[in-house]
């Protein structure tokens, strides 16, 4: 009888991929909302990795909740990126996720917003001109994701490395 599926070990080593799933949430000024990871020495988007069996949306509304304290709805995708396994990094692949997390009023985050203790050691609303904040990828991702949201770009998957 013919093997119509691979054996484990092919299935083994196979590259492995780490997600996560972000979101652009912003305030009716158009400033969006970022934080302040106490892990890195730049600003992140609102996200994380995805676990297992989770759908990178609901990674995304699960990552705001736990590190901002708010519930917000996670609409459509803006951007993919697409980031090669790297022996130098020691890293597997990697695909991030962004989507968009709607407007959420500026007194309604000023009140609600309680950045997680153990993570984050401050949150801010930003204008787009100090998105570089974000470090030069996760710039260049979030500014991919604003123009998407103006209608001057289409969701479109972008690769790093090679």
């Amino acid at each position: 009888m013919p093997h119509l599926l691979p054996d484990p070990a092919y299935f083994a080593s196979l590259p492995k991929v780490i997600s996560s799933g972000a979101v652009i949430l912003r305030d009716e000024h158009g400033r969006i909302v970022i934080e302040k990871p106490n892990y890195r020495d730049h600003w992140l988007l609102p996200g994380g990795g995805v676990d297992a069996g989770e759908d990178a949306r609901e990674c995304a509304r699960r990552e705001v909740w736990e590190e901002l304290g708010i519930e917000v709805e996670v609409g459509r995708m803006l951007s993919a990126d697409w980031l090669p396994s790297s022996a130098v990094r020691s890293s597997p692949m990697g695909v991030h996720f962004l989507f968009d997390a709607g407007i959420v009023p500026a007194a309604r985050l000023e009140a609600e917003v309680v950045p997680q203790a153990s993570e984050l050691e401050d949150w801010a609303l930003i204008s787009e001109s100090e998105i570089d904040l974000l470090g030069p990828w996760g710039a260049a991702r979030a500014r991919r994701a604003l123009a998407v949201l103006r209608g001057e770009s289409e969701v479109d998957l972008v690769s790093y490395g090679r």
